[in-house]
């Protein structure tokens, strides 16, 4: 179609105005101040000269010199950076509308541009200091510039693809179809096109070459590595992994949740376990290659599941529901929904394109550069996972096609018979799946849970106890997964304990809600109530997703009930068939070796974890199965390489003790939780153990005062002074003044529940 200049001047002009408004008022004055500061810590900390060279690899190359630049130059950094993102994702909305014009009539290329402007992904990840904005704006700039006639804008066009690449690697694979689309454009002569393909491939190498230099200069090794693509295969492709958003393992998960000031960490713990898994200082590029070879093992082995993967990457990668990995993402997208904003569901917007692809066929060579975006991307994505950040570059390429669809439909009689396409197909990409229900459910109660924990820490120290208590336990109800992390120390459940006062709490409403209840049953060691709700569930159908947190596959709670009434042949049928439902899953695999001694459990498990992690499973699941021995050595080992983790120090505390070993299962316990002694886990065998150390010394003072510590601890605040005052009763002259401390410290909890 002709091109009027200047109405779509004018017009574009006037979309940029909308946009601008509309996100300005967005990310200034709606959404919450909270960001995504991974760029703007990994900027301050290089300027300092305190992030590590190797460091750099993990971040896009552009927008963390970008971050630098700013933080260097400007007194008010953050006002900038907020408008700087305003300004990317407004612009590209205008230059979606040219891109269109181009194609399409112009009331088509409004309702394009407005439902660019209008998308809910691309308005929360405005919000993130992420470089999405930037690479979407930069991406269709390459596109318009590609589409005119002239070979300065392939220039300029080839300009914006290179810092495109160097913003997000991942438009490579479209990159290297545009020399083509050049070369066979019917509407230029073949030295133009030659020309053109030049001009446009020049700048993308010098692109690659400065990638290289930089890559030289700050580690010495010259690679086009960069933003870990083998930690991020295995995210979207390890056993616990559907495919929608980035998995990790879970030691990377619950360490991550100490290094709040350390940005990405994410990818430095991938480095780390891999080089003490392999006891091998492994370059960059060799623990993505780790990683990577962990994640093809378990497709070798399961190929099944992973077409499975596929599959079910391919249809949420057209699905409404937008699957986020930032925090702020998420919630912002949950305020954005309940606000009276109007949106297009990224559904509708799918049907419609996957019919444009197909109406648009006879204009392919036109249309080459849409088919390319829309391919590569597709194809980056069906490789790696299909979250929300991953699928914004498809936007252009989807609304294209989508518009396509739409000005065919204009043109022909038959427009009802594609409509009537149309229609069900979106309903279909517009309905939420039980998938879907699952993430929402593990957004939602680890906020939830999250909130009452922080104010039952905030009412522990105002001496509520009571508030505190219920706090703690509404914390525990609302994300039952968390339970190891929960339970703030020297808090009353009596009667019913910190487990029973959760379950008192939780009001199963929705199938998820009753897998926790399920769960908590279980842990609280009633198989016989926990059995049934577990055989509902299954005869349901329903499908969990837990990703780290815990096991999804409900066989395998029916394989801990069996195993809790003495039933192992039960168990063993049971675990058989969770695995069967959820193959590689690390804790059914360690369930298995614990309860059958099979080695092959075993090098599935180290093959498809690393070490550390493969231990830390092993571990559990010999606790589980009754053989604290074994589960001692596991948890030696990783606590000797993490010895930070907690966690592992408190599980080996409780192996060792219920081994036999009390006096070493003392003393190390005393000494983890005398730095840190929230939160405490594991109330059941670690009273088991301190009581019977103390029955065989009941003279020992140590053991007496110990005992009392750790069921003050866990709030057997009664049984805690009987004790302490038998140790008082003994007139130790070295432990007198720490017995009578606690002693005070316990009536202090009394006290405060009268």
């Amino acid at each position: 179609m002709d091109e009027r200049a200047g109405p779509a001047k004018k017009l574009s002009l006037l979309v940029f105005v909308l946009a601008f408004c509309l996100y300005g008022f967005f990310i200034f004055s709606f959404f919450s101040p909270y960001q995504f500061h991974k760029y703007v810590l990994a900027a301050r900390q290089a300027i300092e000269g305190a992030l590590p060279a190797e460091r750099i690899s993990d971040f896009s190359p552009l927008f963390l010199f970008f971050h630098i630049l700013v933080q260097k130059s400007l007194k008010q950094p953050d006002l900038f950076l907020k408008l700087a993102q305003v300004v990317w994702a407004s612009l590209s909305a205008p230059l979606l509308f040219l891109i269109l014009k181009k194609f399409v009539r112009l009331p088509v290329a409004v309702i394009g541009a407005a439902a660019l402007i209008l998308n809910p992904t691309l308005i929360v990840l405005t919000q993130a200091y992420e470089p999405e904005a930037l690479a979407l704006f930069l991406l269709l700039g390459f596109l318009y510039l590609a589409l005119r006639d002239d070979w300065p804008s392939h220039l300029l066009s080839g300009g914006l693809a290179g810092l495109a690449f160097l913003t997000r690697p991942n438009v490579l694979p479209v990159l290297l179809f545009v020399p083509v689309y050049f070369l066979i454009n019917p509407s230029r002569v073949r030295t133009k096109r030659l020309v053109s393909a030049l001009c446009f491939s020049l700048p993308v190498l010098l692109s690659l070459f400065l990638l290289l230099a930089r890559n030289e200069r700050v580690t010495g090794r010259a690679t086009l590595l960069t933003m870990n693509p083998g930690t991020v295969f295995y995210e979207g492709n390890n056993p616990l992994s559907w495919g929608t958003t980035s998995v990790y393992p879970y030691l990377v998960y619950d360490l991550a949740r100490q290094y709040n000031q350390t940005p990405d960490v994410q990818h430095e713990l991938y480095r780390r376990l891999a080089r003490l898994s392999t006891g091998k200082n492994l370059t960059v590029s060799e623990v993505n290659g780790y990683w990577l070879g962990k994640a093809a093992r378990f497709i070798r082995d399961h190929p099944h599941r992973y077409w499975q993967v596929l599959a079910h990457k391919l249809f949420h990668m057209f699905h409404s529901y937008d699957w986020h990995d930032l925090y702020n993402a998420y919630w912002n997208q949950r305020r954005l929904s309940r606000s009276v904003t109007p949106t297009i569901p990224w559904g509708i917007v799918s049907a419609l394109a996957l019919l444009g692809l197909i109406t648009q066929a006879p204009r392919w060579r036109q249309s080459l550069l849409f088919y390319a975006l829309f391919a590569g991307q597709a194809g980056v994505m069906l490789v790696f996972y299909v979250s929300a950040r991953q699928r914004l570059a498809l936007l252009p390429a989807l609304f294209f096609f989508a518009c396509a669809t739409l000005d065919f439909m204009a043109s022909r009689k038959w427009r009802w018979l594609l409509l009537a396409a149309v229609i069900p197909l979106s309903a279909a990409l517009v309905i939420p799946t039980s998938l879907m229900r699952e993430e929402d459910h593990l957004w939602q109660g680890v906020r939830t849970s999250g909130d009452h924990l922080s104010e039952a820490y905030r009412q522990r120290k105002a001496m509520d106890y009571p508030e505190a208590e219920i706090r703690a336990a509404l914390a525990l109800a609302a994300a039952p997964w968390l339970l190891d992390s929960v339970r703030p120390s020297d808090l009353v459940f009596e009667p019913a304990g910190f487990i029973g006062e959760a379950l008192a709490h939780l009001k199963p409403a929705t199938s998820s809600e009753t897998f926790d209840q399920a769960f908590l049953l279980l842990e609280d060691e009633k198989p016989e109530k926990a059995e049934p709700v577990w055989e509902e569930l299954l005869e349901r159908g329903r499908r969990f997703k837990r990703d780290y947190y815990q096991p999804s596959a409900p066989q395998y709670y029916l394989g801990q009930a069996s195993l809790q009434r003495g039933d192992r042949e039960a168990a063993h049928r049971f675990l058989l068939e969770a695995l069967r439902s959820s193959p590689g899953d690390p804790s059914i695999l360690a369930a298995l070796k614990a309860l059958t001694g099979d080695a092959g459990y075993s090098r599935m498990l180290f093959g498809y974890l690393d070490d550390i992690s493969a231990h830390l499973y092993l571990g559990k699941a010999y606790l589980l199965a009754g053989e604290p021995g074994q589960a001692a050595v596991h948890f030696a080992q990783v606590a000797d390489r993490l010895p930070e983790y907690r966690p592992a120090q408190i599980y080996l505390t409780a192996a060792k003790g219920l081994a036999g070993e009390e006096e070493a299962a003392a003393s190390l316990y005393m000494e983890v939780v005398g730095g840190r002694p929230d939160p405490v886990l594991l109330e059941k065998p670690l009273l088991r153990i301190f009581k019977a150390r103390s029955e065989k010394s009941p003279a020992d003072v140590r053991s007496l005062l110990e005992y009392g510590v750790v069921l003050r601890q866990f709030g057997h605040t009664q049984e805690a002074l009987a004790v302490l005052n038998r140790a008082d009763d003994l007139r130790s002259t070295q432990w007198s003044d720490r017995v009578r401390r606690e002693i005070q410290a316990v009536e202090r909890i009394i006290e405060a529940h009268r």
